[in-house]
């Protein structure tokens, strides 16, 4: 009798611990995702003097010709989520890169 309850009160806490694990362990899975992308992203043409923006709003293309001195710290309107940063890669500002930035 002493030995059926020793070995029940060691196994109840075994079995407390294993429990939980036996639950959480995952292997494999799909998780599925609802939505898309509302709008593309804005491309860049560069001019003479300037860049050429173009975008998507509301479904709607929308241009806008930006001068390379107004590039530095750009922001369209409220409507385009992005911002423009230059850094010049030579002393003389005649190579750099224009980093774009989508909120």
């Amino acid at each position: 009798m002493k030995i059926s309850n020793l070995r029940c009160f060691m196994l109840l806490p075994m079995l407390a611990l294993c429990v939980p694990l036996l639950n959480a362990h995952a292997s494999d899975g799909v998780i599925h995702f609802r939505g898309s992308i509302v709008e593309a992203p804005c491309t860049f043409s560069q001019r003479e003097q300037s860049v050429k923006l173009s975008c998507t709003q509301d479904g709607k293309p929308v241009v806008r010709t930006v001068a390379f001195n107004q590039l530095n710290n750009y922001k369209p309107d409220n409507n385009v989520p992005l911002t423009t940063q230059i850094h010049y890669l030579d002393p003389q500002r005649k190579l750099a890169v224009l980093e774009v930035t989508y909120r």
